[in-house]
């Protein structure tokens, strides 16, 4: 999505980012940040504030909603295979918010997985149920430097101000990480690229019959790996 300086139902967008669109043609989109754009997203995920909104767009009605607001870095999208739910990733969270959109829970959200071992990007279908979730970055342990400043809002905010986004961008963790999870949320397995010698950070995964394409926010090619066994 193209970054624009726009309001939807009177709320500042700077940083549109996925979308999924459902069979009766409403669209399911997030906007990341209503104060930094995509090339200063580095400083939103420092941050780690409330700036984000979930949307959805009617292509019959032509009727936008918020279904969601104050959300953290909200990033990839996927319906349900039976569209009675909505995922979003909330990057800075570690975890991945669920809109229910059908059933007695609908207008009503909840976690789908907390806790995650890194910072969640787009998240698709598995062919065999469940979904793959690139993961933007690792959380180190023992230290992670997002999670030890996640206590203090102020100093993250000083860091923005003071450090170069270039500069911010080279802190990153040089490790590649897919994660499989089931239809509940589970981590069924991961594939891993220590040292982020292919992959250092998996924005996209999109498989298509029996081979997964890869996509990197700091690379200029797809990967591609062909699914020899079943995750």
């Amino acid at each position: 999505m193209k970054d624009e300086a726009i309001r939807l139902n009177n709320i500042q967008t700077r940083f549109l980012n996925d979308l999924d669109i459902s069979k009766a043609g409403v669209i399911y989109f997030t906007d990341s940040s209503s104060r930094h754009t995509r090339e200063y997203n580095i400083y939103e995920f420092l941050e780690g504030g409330a700036h984000g909104t979930l949307f959805s767009y009617d292509l019959v009605t032509l009727q936008i909603k918020v279904l969601i607001s104050g959300l953290h870095f909200p990033n990839g999208v996927q319906l349900a295979p039976d569209e009675s739910y909505v995922l979003v990733t909330e990057t800075t969270r570690a975890r991945i918010v669920r809109y229910w959109l059908k059933g007695e829970k609908a207008g009503s959200w909840d976690y789908f997985a907390i806790n995650l071992p890194g910072y969640p990007d787009n998240i698709r279908e598995r062919e065999s149920g469940g979904y793959w979730l690139g993961i933007a970055a690792i959380r180190r342990h023992p230290f992670s430097l997002l999670d030890s400043l996640a206590p203090h809002p102020q100093i993250r905010a000083a860091l923005t101000k003071v450090i170069p986004h270039v500069f911010l961008r080279l802190m990153a963790s040089q490790y590649g990480m897919i994660l499989v999870l089931d239809e509940f949320g589970n981590i069924l397995d991961s594939l891993q690229d220590p040292g982020g010698q292919v992959i250092l950070s998996s924005s996209e995964v999109a498989e298509h019959k029996g081979t997964l394409y890869i996509g990197s926010y700091h690379a200029n090619f797809i990967g591609k790996l062909s699914l020899k066994v079943e995750y």
